[in-house]
């Protein structure tokens, strides 16, 4: 067993996990995050901005603009979904089982530079640097806020990072 490799009831590699989701069309680049908490992992991912802008013309989501600015449709809950939806349906033709496939995306309009340090100078992603990169977004998808009333889940939250508070990440949960 690697290093950063989790087991959720059972043993997932996750370096086979994103080998695998990063040759869905809309991946640039992604990391593969499980919590021994969550059922299924979940993906940090910076979308490949001209094949997302491409797919977002052919699947006419409602309220989403193609031409909007790639930080935008990041924090756009349908976009989240559809790459959601096509991430795990590569998962689902390479034959993973539902333990493998992804439980939620997060994603990022900013590059993973080893400047940053959240990638090696070859280009490999520090999962455990990503990871704390994106603990606030993380904890909110595996676990949101609720209401005190107890309704609905609920959070729309404007993250800064700690690093930068010129980076925002705006998360929606409204389920």
């Amino acid at each position: 067993m690697a290093e950063n490799d989790v087991v959720l009831f059972q043993y997932i590699a996750l370096e086979q996990l994103e080998s695998v989701y990063k040759s869905c069309n809309l991946v640039a680049n992604l990391c593969v995050h499980a919590s021994p908490e969550a059922k299924q992992p979940m993906a940090i991912i910076i979308p490949h901005e001209l094949n997302l802008r491409h797919a977002l013309e052919g699947a006419k989501l409602n309220g989403v603009d193609a031409t909007a600015p790639l930080a935008d449709l990041c924090a756009n809950k349908a976009v989240q979904q559809l790459i959601l939806k096509e991430t795990n349906g590569v998962g689902k033709k390479n034959g993973f089982k539902p333990m493998e496939t992804l439980e939620a995306v997060i994603l990022t309009a900013d590059e993973w530079t080893p400047e940053s340090g959240l990638v090696t100078a070859a280009q490999k992603v520090q999962r455990t640097k990503v990871a704390r990169h994106f603990e606030r977004e993380i904890k909110v998808r595996f676990f949101p806020v609720t209401h005190p009333s107890g309704v609905a889940p609920y959070l729309c939250a404007k993250l800064f990072d700690a690093d930068s508070t010129s980076r925002t990440q705006e998360i929606y949960r409204n389920q």
